[in-house]
């Protein structure tokens, strides 16, 4: 990782320049090829990064820029913005970016190399490319923070809600008609941002006014660049205060989360247990899946049952198909667990005998529900 310290630090993560290395290759074929895109890659995406910081820096924020896996992102603190500046600071992101676009054009007007010339050409067409496609309304892209901005400011909450669902719609169409004209990267990646903007919107119902406040949004954002970075102390430190600063809603319920998951590999189930209850609505199915396993240890059959299939699909092991049918055996629901069990046996060599001699199993042994399923295991 690469850090540049100055009035906006710059702190490049090693995932950026394989993203870039990938797209470059893919659009050169050649080594030398790889190294020319990783240059115009590296411009753009500081130039366009800048454009939201310098803004952000003038509305007297505190920011920060970091380049990782797919872009940048620009992180800013201070104080609490209108909504106009905060549309200023994300517009002035592709504002850059069309920017140097229009360098790259007046500079192609004068006689350069064919080298040159090139690569003037490549940094022309993909800055148009990017701040077109940046400006269409999906979060997480500028065109999204912005419609979302614009709603909120008018309808509030529901104004976010309804940014994240014509995301979500758009996102689809977005990514249907790339892999129609056979731009299939970019067409997955806009599928990855119409799943994203569903999920969220799902969960957009407990969504409170804390989740609009920005400073707390930053915070998350730091919280979660700390635990990537393995700082699993200031990861904690921070998800910590997020959650004592929001009380509900979506900020708190992530972090509540990610508080949940460092606990649990901390050997603290109890701890993690506790945290993920209350939100069990609001969780992803990473979430579910831990919730599901550690309400097993604490005997909550009732829940875990409830999560059987949904973490299942999620996870098709035999771990979770035997959780699932110990859970419906405590119940004494014969049918489901003898599903369950089978599924487990359907999906690795399993001592079918020993298991039944545990005691849930015991007590349903015999019904006939059950026992259609275990016939042919025995």
């Amino acid at each position: 990782m690469i850090e540049i310290p100055g009035r906006i630090p710059i702190i490049i993560h090693p995932f950026f320049w394989i993203t870039c290395a990938l797209i470059g290759w893919m659009n050169s074929g050649t080594l030398f090829g790889l190294f020319i895109w990783l240059g115009i890659i590296f411009v753009s995406v500081l130039f366009h990064e800048l454009g939201h910081a310098i803004t952000a820096v003038f509305f007297k924020q505190k920011t920060n820029i970091q380049l990782v896996a797919f872009g940048g992102l620009t992180s800013y603190d201070g104080p609490k913005l209108k909504f106009w500046q905060q549309f200023i600071i994300v517009f002035n992101g592709p504002l850059f970016g069309f920017l140097l676009f229009l360098a790259a054009t007046f500079i192609l007007q004068f006689s350069w190399s064919p080298l040159w010339t090139s690569i003037f050409k490549m940094t022309q067409i993909a800055n148009l490319f990017w701040s077109i496609v940046n400006l269409f309304p999906v979060l997480p892209l500028d065109g999204g923070q912005l419609l979302r901005i614009v709603l909120e400011a008018a309808f509030g909450v529901k104004g976010y809600r309804a940014s994240l669902l014509t995301g979500a719609i758009l996102s689809v169409v977005l990514a249907l008609g790339f892999f129609v004209i056979q731009g299939f990267l970019i067409g997955a990646l806009f599928f990855l941002f119409a799943f994203q903007s569903f999920d969220l919107w799902r969960k957009s119902r407990v969504a409170t006014v804390e989740d609009r406040d920005e400073a707390i949004r930053i915070l998350l954002a730091e919280g979660e660049m700390a635990l990537a970075q393995g700082k699993r102390a200031d990861a904690e430190r921070i998800f910590s205060e997020v959650k004592d600063k929001t009380k509900s809603g979506l900020f708190h319920s992530s972090a509540m989360q990610y508080l949940a998951f460092l606990k649990s590999q901390e050997g603290k189930k109890e701890e993690a247990y506790q945290l993920l209850l209350p939100i069990v609505e609001t969780l992803s199915i990473e979430g579910l899946c831990l919730l599901h396993a550690l309400a097993a240890e604490h005997f909550n059959w009732d829940l875990v049952a409830k999560l059987s299939a949904e973490c299942f699909q999620f996870a098709p092991t035999q771990e979770m198909a035997l959780r699932n049918a110990r859970a419906f055996a405590h119940l004494r629901k014969a049918k489901p667990a003898g599903g369950w069990l089978q599924t487990a046996a359907s999906n690795g060599t399993l001592e079918i005998e020993n298991i039944l001699k545990e005691e849930p199993f015991q007590a349903i042994k015999l019904e006939p529900d059950f026992q259609q399923f275990i016939r042919p295991l025995l």
